[in-house]
């Protein structure tokens, strides 16, 4: 191999090299997917004021178990935003949703913004949540004594990312909450396959040394068998990936039937491919949804919590980006639904849900309520289109499904720890 040939591979592996550290090299991190660091530095993840249990939350904290104890869990969630996709990329001036995710526990808040939260909880089944300008994200985790569990958000932010506010929505979809990865792909593939073609190309290297005549056909011929093996793998991949998760998504689970007549405890779906269950014989079900959007500040508003008529430049870009032009005071969160049932509340949450009844007539009653923390002797409380009454007729073995989103005006107040304006409409 010549000179020019050694030249020519050493800069392939710099460039392989600068492909895997560019997003913790200073200047290219936001270039990163996964970005846990603020799009803009007052929106670094803090614990929320309203938050009922212990919560650490920031750019970097301390994620040793030394302080959860024996007796407690903990479980992590980073919050991160990532870009939008070059084949739905389109510029937009428009002023986004607030759209600062806010992680919540059993339907109270935590911490709210970018960064890292860790939660340190008694075992047990919790609800975690997070929430932008939708209610989208969320998971149940069953914890042990000692066990740690890692969550991992990210969405895009700008105008566009309301529009992932349900899977399906786009051909792409950019907002994400599932359990990080733990062994060989903890990792990610994409860097597992760069490292690879790394050690690939340190491989050449080697060979081209120890045998220049017969390196450039090998590597000809090795090439093309890689390139095929490579397609037809990765197709093989897809195409049975693709399959196995239609099946899931279409076998049905006959649930057992209830312990008792009391309908306090629904189960909670899944938020994007929900499991498909039958009533067990004798019963019948109801699916409820439940889903709450965060309407954008007017104009007025957005010059309220800049601080004048004319907010800055800086502080517009903010507002197109995430929603807001300053951090506020007091962070908006909007409680838990309440449900009720033939006049017995069911615990509710902004989730799918499915429980078990008796077939007949029954009464359904949804309310959005007020967060009382938040609201203050001159807030605007408006509830008045807030409460869904309906009576349904279950059939046995069936499941009557109801689908019903919040609209919510949430407008903090820019000088003190509590809302100016609160307003619910359901539909």
């Amino acid at each position: 191999m010549s000179t020019d040939d050694l030249i020519g591979l050493g800069f392939g592996l710099l460039a392989i090299a600068l492909l895997v550290s560019w997003p913790v090299l200073p200047g290219t991190r936001r270039f990163a997917g996964f970005k846990t660091f603020p799009p803009f530095r007052a929106w670094t993840a803090r614990p929320h004021p309203d938050a009922a249990v212990a919560v650490q939350a920031g750019r970097r904290i301390d994620l040793s178990p030394s302080d959860t104890g024996a007796a407690n869990a903990t479980v992590v969630v980073r919050t991160a935003w990532g870009n939008q996709h070059s084949r739905e990329w389109s510029p937009s001036l428009r002023v986004s949703r607030p759209l600062v995710p806010v992680v919540g526990v059993d339907g109270v808040p935590a911490s709210w913004g970018w960064g890292t939260t860790k939660l340190t909880l008694p075992p047990g089944a919790h609800l975690i949540t997070v929430t932008s300008s939708h209610s989208r994200c969320y998971k149940t985790v069953n914890l042990e004594r000692g066990q740690r569990i890692d969550l991992d958000y990210t969405s895009i932010v700008g105008a566009t990312a309301h529009r992932h506010y349900e899977a399906g929505n786009q051909a792409h979809d950019l907002t994400r909450f599932r359990e990080r990865r733990r062994g060989p792909g903890s990792t990610g593939w994409y860097f597992l396959i760069v490292l690879g073609g790394m050690a690939i190309m340190g491989g050449a290297t080697a060979a081209a040394v120890a045998n220049p005549s017969g390196f450039s056909a090998a590597l000809g011929n090795t090439a093309v068998i890689a390139a095929i093996a490579v397609g037809l793998g990765v197709g093989v991949a897809v195409i049975a990936g693709s399959l196995a998760k239609q099946a899931r998504l279409r076998r049905t689970t006959v649930a057992d039937p209830p312990a008792d007549r009391d309908p306090q405890g629904p189960r909670i779906l899944d938020a994007d491919a929900p499991e498909r269950i039958a009533p067990a014989p004798g019963w019948a079900g109801l699916g409820i949804h439940l889903r709450f959007m965060i309407d954008a500040y007017a104009p007025d508003t957005l010059a309220a919590l800049a601080g004048g008529p004319n907010p800055s430049v800086m502080q517009r870009w903010r507002a197109i980006r995430i929603g807001e032009p300053e951090a506020p005071v007091c962070r908006p969160w909007i409680p838990a639904p309440e449900v009720f049932v033939d006049g017995k509340a069911v615990r509710a949450s902004w989730t799918r849900m499915w429980l078990q009844l008796q077939p007949g007539e029954h009464e359904l009653v949804v309310r959005v309520a007020a967060p009382r923390r938040q609201i203050g002797s001159q807030t605007v409380v408006d509830l008045n289109r807030a409460e869904y009454r309906r009576t349904i007729r279950l059939t046995a073995g069936e499941t009557y499904e109801e689908t019903l989103t919040a609209e919510i005006t949430a407008v903090p107040r820019p000088d003190r720890p509590e809302l100016a304006e609160f307003r619910a409409r359901l539909r």
